[in-house]
């Protein structure tokens, strides 16, 4: 699949996927998983995000568990699939 396809799937411009693999989150991104995008990238730069654990269910402590366990690089690729799984079902 292209990044066109799966930045369709995502729910996200081309663009707003390819800064986000990039290691930066826009406001499209964010606004996809109803939360800010500063949130978000706190996540990806190693932190936590209280909006993203409310998003997804679970506390800010466990989120930050799963982001030291995955490494930016999962981050990222958390994003992408919370973004695709968000807009299904």
């Amino acid at each position: 699949m292209s990044l066109i396809g799966i930045a369709s799937k995502a729910g996200v411009t081309t663009d707003a996927l390819v800064h986000l693999i990039g290691g930066t989150v826009t406001v499209g991104v964010a606004g996809r998983l109803n939360t800010t995008s500063k949130s978000l990238q706190t996540f990806v730069d190693g932190g936590t995000s209280i909006g993203l654990a409310g998003h997804i269910g679970c506390t800010s402590a466990t989120l930050q568990e799963l982001r030291n366990a995955i490494g930016p690089e999962g981050a990222i690729g958390f994003l992408i699939g919370l973004c695709i799984a968000t807009g299904q079902g």
